[in-house]
């Protein structure tokens, strides 16, 4: 009887060790969540309309992002692209949640039916398709031989990749690519077609109709061959090309965004940042330094001490003096009206609402 309590006591002290030594999943703080989130050369940057929070990954993670490109959101997560993996974090703790990997030179991505990702490889040539719930490659498509795929919009069941080509003359592209996704909800990743657009095509938008800039062949170390960059019209369905505009006197014309009705388009160029009609007429411009990367939000601003109004924002940076910098430009006032500075140059940024 003496030996069995000693065994029971010995029991319940193993026990209460065991309890004691346990140890819980910490609990993260919800820092972030709504605002702007700006990927940098050093990593990722947090700024909620006040504050500005540097690395944010290094500093929930223990370990800096190197070469991010570019950040996309689905659900809660937020999606960073780097040279060879794309990485996942909870947007309101920023806890790194998955890492996709298998990439030689990833530059852009999309959400595509079924949980997948279809991204782009630039070195590879390729569209790779990423299953979400495995994160494996499960397969991939080729954009073209010798091509630079550099841009990617998805829109019901088809994807429209554009082949981007480099700077000099003899590295030009001048395809896009048609991939289908999906076929009355069955999963696909099919090619269905390119068509010749024009030299460098960089950006897309596809809100009503599909319309891609090109931005020419742009050299700055030899200008004589330098060529105008022009705006076209594709059928998205049919592949093919409805109407190209020469957009005069633009050179280097990327970053092709719209406001939300599709009517005013907006765009970077060697010169400045533009804005022209949907169908290419009526450029200006709009800011005299060139940026690389351009985005746009509406925002209320203050007309007076007691009333306010809505308007497009543009957000921008100055690629060669301040490349560390985004200025906020309202369009209807044509005056800057915030500064954010981080600490390193931008590459992208996006919103999380």
């Amino acid at each position: 009887m003496k030996l069995l309590n000693y065994l029971l006591v010995v029991f319940l002290f193993v026990s209460a060790c065991k309890k004691d030594t346990k140890e819980e999943t910490p609990v993260l703080p919800a820092d972030y969540g709504s605002g702007m989130y700006i990927v940098t050369e050093n990593g990722i940057s947090f700024y909620d309309g006040e504050v500005v929070k540097n690395q944010i990954y290094q500093k929930v993670n223990g370990r800096s992002i190197f070469n991010g490109k570019k950040i996309k959101f689905r659900g809660t997560k937020a999606y960073i692209v780097t040279d060879n993996q794309i990485l996942t974090a909870n947007v309101k703790t920023f806890e790194n949640k998955e890492e996709i990997k298998g990439f030689t030179n990833a530059v852009d991505f999309d959400f595509v039916s079924n949980n997948r990702l279809f991204v782009v490889d630039q070195a590879d040539a390729k569209i790779k398709v990423v299953d979400l719930l495995t994160l494996d490659i499960t397969s991939d498509i080729e954009t073209g031989n010798n091509t630079q795929p550099v841009f990617i919009v998805s829109k019901w069941w088809r994807s429209i990749v554009l082949n981007g080509g480099l700077v000099a003359d003899f590295l030009k592209d001048s395809t896009i690519v048609a991939i289908d996704y999906s076929d009355n909800l069955v999963p696909l990743a099919d090619f269905n077609g390119s068509v010749y657009v024009g030299d460098n095509p960089n950006s897309a938008v596809w809100i009503n109709d599909l319309k891609i800039l090109c931005k020419g062949i742009y050299d700055p170390n030899n200008l004589l061959n330098n060529t105008e960059a022009i705006l076209v019209r594709v059928h998205p369905w049919n592949m093919e090309v409805v109407w190209v505009q020469t957009l005069s006197n633009i050179y280097n014309a990327q970053n092709l965004i719209s406001e939300s009705s599709d009517a005013k388009y907006f765009f970077t160029a060697a010169d400045g940042v533009y804005q022209m009609n949907n169908d290419g007429s009526g450029i200006s411009k709009k800011i005299n330094f060139t940026s690389d990367f351009i985005d746009i939000k509406v925002e209320s601003y203050d007309l007076t001490d007691t009333t306010s109004a809505y308007a497009n924002m543009l957000y921008v940076n100055d690629a060669i003096n301040n490349p560390n910098t985004i200025y906020k430009y309202n369009i209807a006032t044509s005056v800057f009206s915030d500064t954010i500075v981080v600490d390193g140059n931008v590459r992208d940024i996006a919103f999380y609402e």
